[in-house]
């Protein structure tokens, strides 16, 4: 087993406040990352080396801290490509910025950098994705090592902000998935002992409101960004959706009020319950 490698960021609360603006370096990284909440936007463009070259994520927060909608973005002068999006989008409440130096991201580098950004957002299932289009770039075979590089430095980091990015079934064994099947309804979970992920293709029984009314709000924004939509007659979850507790997250699934330690199973039929409380 190879030893893990440790790790250092420095971050800078700019005004003072752990939700401010914020930048976080690594050590020995030539980029630096920008947390700027929208309202936040002017104040943020007084900070030096903010006009660099990079790519940006422009996101819409859940009351959970949780990205919902995401927009991907390339910028060759900084903070200033904002302001087109400040006017005509407007579904953000927080930028994410990643800029360069400018000689360690060429602009062919950025725009690969943004393609493949976008497509991993996109197959990670766990957001609106508001890009419409994949940019048609072709990434150069030299550049897509750098390019994946820092990918996983920018994944690295939305990780330390509390942000997923990864595809929640790419790494999962069938053995770890778990099921409810109350009232025919088909749901798919996995449980990692913190939270509870309900996976896109999972069936919501929109037929029984939840108890508990955050959870139908939760259904109803969902269907509003089109990430519960009508198949056949059947509500399919088409992101990835965590909640605090298996409850919460059989309570979202099945409406009314459960207990999500019963309801989900595993492949053999032994509840969640068996499988972590024995």
């Amino acid at each position: 087993m190879t030893m893990a490698i440790s790790k250092k960021l420095e971050m800078i609360y700019h005004n003072g406040q752990p939700d401010g603006i914020r930048s976080i370096r690594r050590n020995l990284c030539t980029m630096t990352t920008y947390v700027i909440p929208r309202p936040l936007l002017s104040e943020a463009k007084n900070i030096s080396g903010i006009n660099r070259p990079g790519i940006y994520y422009l996101i819409n927060e859940d009351d959970g801290n949780k990205i919902v909608q995401l927009y991907i973005g390339q910028t060759r002068n900084g903070i200033t490509r904002l302001d087109d999006h400040n006017r005509s989008k407007d579904f953000w409440n927080k930028a994410i910025m990643f800029l360069a130096e400018s000689k360690t991201f060429t602009l062919d580098m950025i725009s690969g950098l943004e393609k493949f950004a976008i497509i991993k957002a996109q197959e990670s299932k766990r957001y609106k994705v508001e890009n419409n289009i994949v940019p048609k770039y072709e990434i150069d075979e030299y550049d897509l090592a750098a390019v994946e590089e820092i990918y996983d430095e920018i994944q690295f980091i939305m990780a330390t902000q509390g942000y997923k990015m990864n595809n929640a079934k790419s790494t999962l064994n069938e053995a770890d998935i778990l099921h409810t099947t109350q009232n025919g309804i088909m749901a798919f979970g996995v449980y990692n002992g913190e939270k509870f992920e309900v996976l896109d293709g999972s069936q919501i029984n929109l037929d029984k409101p939840a108890h508990l009314q955050r959870y139908n709000r939760q259904r109803e924004d969902l269907i509003s960004q089109q990430s519960i939509v009508n198949a056949d007659g059947k509500y399919i979850l088409k992101v990835t959706v965590d909640f605090d507790t298996p409850s919460g997250a059989s309570n979202f699934v099945l409406g009314g009020s459960t207990n999500g330690w019963v309801e989900w199973k595993n492949k053999d039929g032994k509840t969640l319950d068996e499988l972590y409380r024995k």
